[in-house]
């Protein structure tokens, strides 16, 4: 997606704009429900608008004055809505957009290198990971099967039983041991999964059915397995907090954390929007405001760790997007996946050397597994 830096010198009538849209937005009566105008609607002040156009005559249009452009745009937003802004609050702002700003989304996602038709049995494909030996492993949602795939043959080179057929959303590999996740919250270590007589073990969380858990994968750096979300999840006092939610498997212990290890929900989705796309985020995003939203639509079908950086990739197969997160949980980057070209990601991982696999299931046509290189070098 278009960001702040991304506009160069030669678009200056770009940054008018930016400023000429505060008062399109900010005297939209219907406008209710956007990050900038959910607290309060008040019409802008011809002072303040006044103020924008000669703060925007000041600033030097150079990549870093840019982005403050930006950020001095959106904060004017949220203090012509009546929403007050404390200079921690702007300094905050601000170093949001330079950090999302300084992210480099590393794939041509609208280019796969390699695009691979996946054989009837990976049809309803719902999980992917590499394993020790850079085999590819996958997983479909219906058998307790792991199907190894191998891309130069283009066919499945051997299947490995361990458990009944469930409902299987998600597989990531660590060691000599495969880690599966069903949709009802259960991880199961199977260990020495391709050693010819593979031990499952089943580990419960306070996750369960109603969590609609979607995705897994590993974090080496922390030494852990994540686990994501679909529809939020439950408190110990039996709240139920719908945004989406990672939560962290300790490999060593066995055990599923009570607590969140990553979190995102729809003020931090928005605000990404606002800042990213200050034009246009509602006509690039529609679907984070919609008058009738009534759940939180990121809608997580899988999930992996960038081998190299730490980042976490967030597919979103029936919203259409890629969600980035950084190491420290910030989100960093959104991505279109195009409607076209992908029908519904359900898998997510990568090589060793940061090539980037996704896989879509099928419904009338095979399931697909598309390959993108990095565009970044070491």
């Amino acid at each position: 997606m278009r960001k702040p830096n991304d506009i160069q010198s030669k678009s200056a009538r770009k940054l008018a704009l930016h400023f000429e849209n505060v008062r399109r937005v900010c005297t939209d009566e219907t406008c209710n429900d956007c990050f900038s105008c959910q607290t309060n609607n008040k019409s802008i002040h011809k002072t303040l608008f006044f103020n924008l156009l000669i703060i925007k005559t000041k600033i030097h249009l150079t990549a870093k004055a840019v982005i403050t452009g930006a950020c001095i745009f959106f904060i004017l937003l949220l203090v012509s809505c009546g929403e007050k802004i404390s200079p921690e609050e702007e300094r905050a702002l601000q170093e949001y957009s330079e950090l999302m700003n300084s992210f480099r989304f590393p794939y041509r996602l609208e280019k796969p290198t390699q695009v691979y038709k996946m054989p009837e049995v990976l049809r309803e494909i719902s999980g992917l990971g590499i394993t020790k030996t850079g085999e590819l492993g996958c997983i479909q949602d219906e058998q307790g099967v792991i199907f190894i795939y191998d891309t130069d043959q283009c066919e499945i080179n051997r299947r490995i039983g361990y458990g009944k057929n469930a409902d299987y959303e998600g597989v990531t590999f660590v060691e000599d041991d495969a880690f599966v996740l069903r949709t009802n919250g259960n991880i199961y270590r199977v260990l020495a999964f391709d050693g010819g007589q593979p031990v499952r073990q089943k580990h419960k969380s306070l996750l369960n059915r109603k969590n609609n858990t979607k995705g897994i994968a590993h974090e080496p750096n922390k030494n852990r397995i994540l686990a994501i979300c679909k529809d939020g999840y439950a408190t110990g006092d039996g709240n139920f907090i719908e945004q989406l939610a990672i939560f962290p498997y300790d490999i060593d212990s066995n055990r599923v954390a009570d607590s969140v290890a990553y979190s995102l929900n729809i003020d931090e989705v928005k605000r990404y929007a606002e800042l990213a796309n200050p034009e246009t985020y509602r006509e690039v995003f529609p679907m984070f405001y919609r008058s009738n939203l009534t759940t939180f639509p990121i809608y997580p079908s899988a999930l992996a760790v960038h081998p190299k950086t730490g980042d976490i990739y967030i597919a979103s197969g029936a919203g259409g997007l890629l969600f980035v997160l950084n190491s420290d949980g910030v989100l960093v980057h959104i991505e279109r996946l195009r409607e076209d070209a992908y029908l519904q990601i359900e898998g997510l991982t990568f090589r060793p050397d940061g090539t980037l696999l996704m896989a879509s299931e099928g419904k009338e046509k095979p399931g697909e597994l598309y390959e993108f290189d990095s565009m970044v070098n070491d």
